[in-house]
């Protein structure tokens, strides 16, 4: 197989990831206002506790089989082998968090109240064996990707605004919310042909994928525990619009982070890849740029999300989510945190296969997490949520850092966090001059964006950073390619 561009497969990453961005970002103000946030925190709740059984179906299997799927990807039989294998797993897998679920509705008298709506969000779980997104991530097929996406969160913006019209719509909202990645997955099953054979007769191995899987499944598992308990246990010891005013105040930081994390998703296959082949000096390349690349953003979205968080409240969510601003500066720096996780797992722990150690360490976190969340829940409410999630965040990331240090320690430089942390800051400082000449929040927040914006890459060209000079000569080659 021809090996892609590494820089279009992250500009069509790139592309994806703030599609998954725009549409929350028209939809959620619509949805904010129609729903309230009694509804948005019903709505949220109910998600947070299906992704459990969701993540119980997909075993953390997409981070294993893009590894493996990426090693395999240039021999058509090897590799349609081992996708069935998976296929078979995953199902028996999703049967078996469907059962659960169903035991879970009857059995847990806080889920009776939104017993139809945990069925509406469970309808995710059955595209989970269908789904194989790890095959065209392993392929590289960003480009595809891209395109199902875009295509199918249009008929779900359209389908938000046709039918969700009340605050009683909130079912209606949750389905709309599914059916983006539903239509996906169907996609997928068509579109795979292009590169296995699922018919192909052999002799399947479950048992030499089970131990690895596990681990996965362990360090996906604790994942989601981190990602979706503060939600959960602020619906349990406070209430709906507690887990509503959250929900508002995650929000920037749960559309920046992924998109971020564009860049080190398309490295997990180039990296595994390349460790497989024992091409140690491509490999550090990789892991220098990525790391450089992953600070170059994650500073300037940390400062920017902490200086436009009142008006961003007030123009996409309303006055009644005031509340959520403190919350929201709290959980700000967590964006460099996650972005930097994001590197060290798609870069290092996972091609060199180090998941046995990042599962000890998401456990550790995990029941840390749970302890911190139910002490500062109980004493600052949903500013305690957001304290204890930052504070968890940075611990994971020392702890990831630490096993990883021997295979950065030769590659990286200072001036990778320097050059944005000083950028990021008097580019702070510009928005904060913006602030007191601006009133208007929806002026004041496209002036910030675009200001901020040029400020923050003048500084970086003016100190002549590298990762800039890496965007800049892709942009030209871009712009030359389109002008011949």
């Amino acid at each position: 197989m021809s090996q892609k561009s590494l820089k279009n497969n992250a500009f069509f990453n790139f592309i994806r990831s703030f599609l998954n961005i725009a549409f929350p970002i028209v939809s959620f103000p619509y949805a904010s206002r129609i729903l309230m946030p009694e509804g948005i925190g019903k709505v949220n709740f109910a998600n947070s506790v299906v992704d459990y059984f969701v993540l119980i179906a997909s075993l953390g299997i997409a981070q294993y089989a893009t590894r493996e799927a990426a090693i395999l990807r240039e021999d058509f039989n090897k590799l349609s082998k081992f996708l069935k294998e998976i296929l078979l797993i995953t199902l028996f897998a999703t049967l078996f968090a469907y059962i659960l679920l169903i035991i879970s509705l009857f059995a847990v008298p806080k889920f009776h109240e939104y017993r139809m709506l945990m069925i509406v969000c469970s309808t995710k779980i059955l595209f989970v064996s269908a789904g194989i997104n790890w095959l065209f991530i392993a392929q590289e097929e960003y480009s595809y990707i891209t395109l199902r996406t875009a295509i199918f969160q249009i008929v779900s913006l359209a389908s938000l605004f046709l039918f969700v019209h009340k605050s009683d719509d909130y079912l209606t909202y949750a389905f709309i919310g599914i059916f983006s990645n539903a239509g996906s997955n169907i996609c997928n099953i068509f579109y795979s042909r292009k590169f296995i054979n699922i018919l192909v007769k052999t002799k399947l191995q479950l048992k030499k994928h089970i131990k690895p899987v596990f681990y996965f499944f362990g360090i996906s598992c604790s994942q989601q525990i981190l990602n979706g308990i503060d939600s959960v246990m602020l619906g349990f010891i406070m209430n709906d619009t507690a887990v509503g005013l959250y929900a508002a105040a995650i929000k920037i930081k749960s559309l920046v982070t992924p998109l971020i994390a564009t860049i080190t998703g398309t490295l997990l296959p180039r990296a595994s890849f390349y460790v497989s082949n024992n091409n140690s000096k491509k490999y550090d390349e990789l892991i220098q740029k990525g790391l450089g690349i992953s600070l170059f953003l994650s500073f300037p979205c940390t400062v920017g999300m902490i200086c436009i968080c009142r008006p961003f409240i007030l123009l996409f969510c309303g006055e009644n989510y005031l509340p959520a601003v403190s919350p929201m500066i709290v959980i700000s720096p967590m964006i460099i945190a996650s972005a930097f996780n994001s590197f060290l797992n798609d870069a290092i722990i996972n091609p060199l296969k180090m998941e046995k150690k990042s599962f000890y360490i998401q456990f550790s976190g995990v029941a840390l997490n749970v302890f911190l969340n139910y002490i500062l829940i109980k004493k600052l409410n949903v500013l305690g949520a957001a304290l204890s999630t930052v504070i968890i965040e940075y611990i994971l990331t020392v702890a990831r850092l630490y096993i990883c240090f021997p295979t950065i320690k030769n590659t990286f430089k200072l001036r990778s966090i320097l050059d944005p942390l000083i950028c990021s800051f008097l580019m702070g400082i510009i928005i904060n001059f913006l602030a007191k000449a601006i009133q208007n929040n929806f002026i004041y927040l496209s002036a910030s964006i675009v200001f901020g914006f040029f400020s923050y890459i003048a500084f970086m060209i003016v100190i002549r950073n590298p990762i800039m000079k890496l965007f800049i000569i892709f942009f030209q080659s871009s712009v030359a390619k389109i002008i011949s």
